[in-house]
């Protein structure tokens, strides 16, 4: 899945002013895909003359002079694992200025920091450009003023979003941060995603709080296999403990965290008080007991909520990019995340899709006017609750709305379901923002840039298989453009 982020720029070069920038960037080692293009086509037109940069002069005057589109409507700058893009003018969806942006892939380290330095860059290549055409102190002073005032589209921030990260306490966010990101949390929430696994721990804290801890040699029904609870105990779900029973009331004695603190009790010559037996004559069994981690996270859903964040983490959807609300003790949760400024709105409960559940997803979709409603219980979809939805989107479909309504079964389903999303996402803004360069290129430009890093990570996952394999490998002969 590609990602796309984008600042824009309250300044407008003219037709030369644009040619001056993108040979000053080239200068900066930012070579110009649909430029060098170009020129490689009036250098093969004029017969190597080397007269290009003229015949490039030429036909920009050409265009001006005729009204059509400018000669230069934007560029795309093609890096290992990212790729820049500049559009100019009211072919940027504003209406004056530039706009850079960036388009990233999961693996692709501090993109925002990556764009943040071509805007720089940028920066530095107009005031040169301006310098060399001999531009007046006052107009300088201006501009250099407007080069400062890089900001992120008005037209890509959605309020609904805004809204609902306002409405959370920072505290309460810094603090979910920090929790959904624990390593342990996270790897405990990995196991709870079996149906399983979550009513066998249900079924031990409720058996231990009664006082009827889980026995390991008891029968299969009500016990995990020895695979899955050493998993549990791995995470810290359970852990082990040596109860000391009464044999002639059946009470507990004592619950003992191994079998080392037992044999301090039985050194010390301990008694019960009820048949006055040694402690080494009661009953002695090995017991799971549930952790303050199971009962942390089955409360409210919360292991589902830290299930979804590290699926979206792992997808590559920034921190800054999601906002988790904290529980309000209804076993429900929601979380938004913002994809290349597409907002999701992400409503999970732990149990069955009931209409009142549908009807609260409803009522938040509407707050939040988020265009991708994703609905996930782990317990039955009732048609009731399944019909109410789809009534709703059908409803907002009729009335022009681009809108997506996502319906799963359980975390592992979601995560399935959502990278399909992302993937259609992606690519929607993708083609969106940068169609206006396929004049330019010849071609989809949003297809060229999804091939160029499919096949770049094909090429990858070929190297690192030859490694693997011994393969001796020889380089090409042939050079990429840019």
């Amino acid at each position: 899945m590609l990602f796309l982020a984008s600042r824009v720029l309250e300044q407008e070069p003219n037709s030369e002013g644009r040619l001056r920038l993108l040979e000053k960037l080239q200068e900066r080692d930012f070579m110009p895909l649909i430029r060098s293009t170009r020129l490689s086509c009036f250098q093969q037109a004029l017969s190597k003359s080397g007269r290009v940069e003229e015949m490039e002069r030429l036909i920009s005057a050409l265009n001006n002079s005729d009204g059509l589109n400018p000669y230069a409507q934007g560029e795309l700058f093609c890096f290992e694992d990212h790729v820049f893009f500049l559009l100019f003018g009211e072919f940027a969806s504003q209406p004056s200025g530039m706009r850079a942006g960036i388009v990233y892939e999961t693996r692709t380290t501090e993109p925002l920091r990556k764009l943040d330095s071509f805007c720089q860059t940028i920066n530095l290549c107009l005031a040169d450009a301006g310098e060399e055409s001999g531009e007046s102190g006052e107009t300088k002073e201006d501009d250099t003023q407007k080069l400062t005032v890089w900001r992120q589209n008005g037209s890509f921030i959605h309020q609904g979003f805004m809204r609902f990260a306002a409405r959370q306490d920072s505290d309460s966010l810094s603090t979910i941060v920090c929790r959904e990101n624990d390593v342990e949390r996270v790897r405990a929430a990995e196991l709870l995603d079996d149906d399983y696994t979550r009513l066998f721990l249900r079924r031990a804290k409720e058996s231990y709080a009664e006082g009827l801890p889980v026995n390991p040699s008891a029968d299969q029904m009500t016990t995990p296999s020895e695979f899955t609870a050493n998993k549990l105990l791995e995470v810290g779900l359970l852990r082990r403990e040596v109860l000391v029973s009464c044999r002639k009331s059946g009470h507990i004695l004592f619950s003992l965290p191994s079998a080392d603190a037992l044999a301090v009790m039985t050194i010390s010559h301990a008694w019960c008080s009820v048949c006055s037996a040694a402690i080494a004559d009661e009953k002695i069994e090995e017991a799971f007991a549930p952790t303050r981690l199971t009962s942390a996270l089955l409360e409210d859903g919360a292991w589902l909520v830290n299930r979804l964040h590290s699926i979206l983490r792992g997808f590559g959807v920034p921190e800054s990019e999601i906002v988790v609300e904290p529980p309000a003790g209804d076993g429900e949760a929601r979380i938004m995340a913002r994809v290349c400024d597409e907002v999701f709105l992400i409503v999970m409960r732990d149990g069955d899709l009931t209409p009142a559940f549908a009807r609260r997803a409803i009522t938040a979709k509407t707050e939040t006017e988020a265009r991708h409603l994703v609905i996930v219980a782990t317990g039955t979809i009732h048609n009731e609750g399944r019909m109410s939805l789809l009534n709703f989107a059908k409803r907002l479909e009729r009335g022009g709305n681009d809108f997506e309504l996502i319906i799963t079964d359980g975390a592992s389903a979601l995560a399935v379901e959502l990278q399909r999303a992302f993937d259609r996402v992606s690519q929607k803004v993708l083609a969106e923002q940068l169609c206006e360069l396929d004049a330019s290129l010849g071609l989809n430009v949003a297809r060229f840039i999804n091939a160029r890093f499919q096949m770049l990570q094909d090429s990858g996952g070929t190297h690192q298989r030859n490694q693997l394999l011994g393969v001796e490998e020889h380089a090409s002969p042939t050079k990429l453009l840019g």
